[in-house]
Order: C-alpha cells, then sequence, then structure tokens
C-alpha cells in the first residue's frame, strides 16, 4: 500500500522544491504533483462573508422571500409536472 503525504512547499528553480515540513519517509525515489496556489485566497470566513452579504442586503432595501412564498412555488412547480 502506498501512502501519500500533502505538504506544501517552494519551488525555488526548475528542478527544486523546497518542503516547508519534512516527510516521514526514507530518502528515494517519490511521484511529485505539483498543484499551484489557487486564484482567489479567501479574504474572511463563511460567517462573515454571509453577514456582509446580509447587510449590504438589507441597506439597499432587499426583502428575503418568506417560507411560504417558497413552499407555494414549489408546491406550484410540482402541480405543474402533471400536467
Amino acid at each position: 500500500m502506498t501512502n501519500t503525504y500533502i505538504v506544501t512547499g517552494t519551488l525555488t528553480d526548475a528542478n527544486t522544491v523546497k518542503l516547508d515540513e519534512p516527510l516521514p519517509i526514507s530518502t528515494g525515489k517519490v511521484r511529485v504533483v505539483v498543484e499551484g496556489p489557487s486564484a482567489v485566497t479567501p479574504t474572511q470566513s463563511w460567517s462573515d462573508y454571509f453577514a456582509a452579504l446580509r447587510a449590504r442586503q438589507t441597506a439597499r432595501g432587499h426583502v428575503p422571500r418568506s417560507a411560504a412564498e417558497i413552499d407555494a412555488q414549489i408546491r406550484e412547480e410540482r402541480e405543474s409536472w402533471d400536467e
């Protein structure tokens, strides 16, 4: 069975990767998969993001649909399936 270790590191030149932490394996041949940094690094948590989103919606006067309105739309959609 093959063990897989995921660590970050820095590509120092075309042939050298400097790992941020040591691997618990002995020296020898390994297979390396290189994944570049993600295009977008999150700057805030999901809860902070949604709190800010709700604040912007409230500021512009957005009123979300009620549970009854959503249930009515779902019911109408399901009833249309039988037609």
